[in-house]
């Protein structure tokens, strides 16, 4: 494997929402949709946020010819900015039918809450002929999959309609949109993906270490990111290539990694205690007790932590 066969099908996410570019509401989809994935060796390319307007539309028409697989998120909701269904089908040309189930339990669910019917709660059951719908067990809007090519006449990716609130759109996800992606995604090996966090070391001292090496290895991904008191190392690649990069980086950096689990300052502090079987007292003056508390939200830490004080 190498590094062009990542790629091997362009994977693309639109989140829809005025909310998200005003700020008031944070973008949870990007970082999860691309964990979920990468175990089946797709990466997200490229991801756009639009609003809740025509530019929805827009965006959809560049994409549709020049990706492989399409996720889009929210306007799936019973108002008029959600629009999402609607431009879906029409750039398609694919007509939008009620499905009668979706309908009836949509009715039956409401009912149960004591929720009132409207007219424009219905528009959640329309569905693009040919859509498979992905049960929603969490929300009223159900999820869709328009397979690739599902209107002939026009070039289209697999695509992904998913709604807006996380604790809808991610039980969905895993549930499934996941059993799809596995059988439209082709085999390619296992990817694997480490993460270094080094300390005492510069971004470009970093690099300059090991760099070369590193990327002499075939289908090795590198990656850096410079926190504040550490620099993050990642590496991307096959079993074999990680293992090799994985040697590399330990040898040259050695005491400089302070961990390869991907873990903070204050895991592994509190990891070590664990091991050596000491106890940890702190005393703050400016801090103001942001280190002790640093240390006790990490799991377990109230068998290593015996005191802190704030002078």
């Amino acid at each position: 494997m190498n590094v062009k066969r990542f790629l091997l099908m362009r994977t693309v996410l639109v989140n829809t929402g005025t909310e998200l570019l005003l700020g008031d509401v944070q973008d949870a989809h990007l970082a999860f949709i691309a964990r979920e994935i990468f175990s089946l060796g797709l990466r997200i390319e490229e991801q756009r946020t639009v609003p809740d307007t025509k530019a929805i539309r827009r965006t959809l028409g560049e994409l549709l010819s020049s990706c492989e697989i399409l996720f889009v998120t929210g306007g799936l909701g019973p108002t008029d900015d959600d629009i999402t269904r609607e431009m879906v089908a029409d750039l398609l040309g694919l007509q939008l039918r009620q499905d009668p189930q979706l309908l009836a339990l949509l009715q039956q669910r409401l009912q149960t809450r004591g929720i009132k019917w409207t007219t424009t709660i219905a528009r959640q059951t329309d569905v693009p002929a040919g859509a498979q719908v992905l049960p929603n067990k969490n929300g009223s809007a159900p999820g869709l999959y328009l397979k690739a090519n599902i209107n002939s006449r026009v070039t289209s990716p697999h695509l992904f309609v998913l709604p807006g609130p996380p604790r809808e759109l991610q039980p969905m996800f895993r549930a499934f949109a996941m059993p799809i992606l596995r059988s439209i995604v082709p085999a390619s090996g296992s990817l694997e993906r480490r993460l270094y966090r080094i300390v005492g070391i510069g971004e470009s001292l970093v690099e300059e270490a090991i760099g070369g090496k590193v990327l002499a290895i075939p289908g090795v991904e590198l990656g850096y990111c410079a926190r504040p008191g550490e620099v993050d190392v990642r590496i991307i690649g096959n079993a074999d290539a990680i293992e090799q990069a994985d040697a590399i980086i330990k040898s040259t950096l050695g005491l400089s990694i302070l961990s390869a689990a991907e873990e903070t300052l204050e895991e592994v502090i509190v990891k070590l205690l664990v091991k050596r079987n000491q106890m940890l007292a702190i005393a703050e003056s400016c801090t103001g007790g942001l280190i002790a508390n640093r240390i006790t939200n990490v799991p377990g830490a109230s068998s290593v932590f015996l005191a802190g004080y704030v002078c």
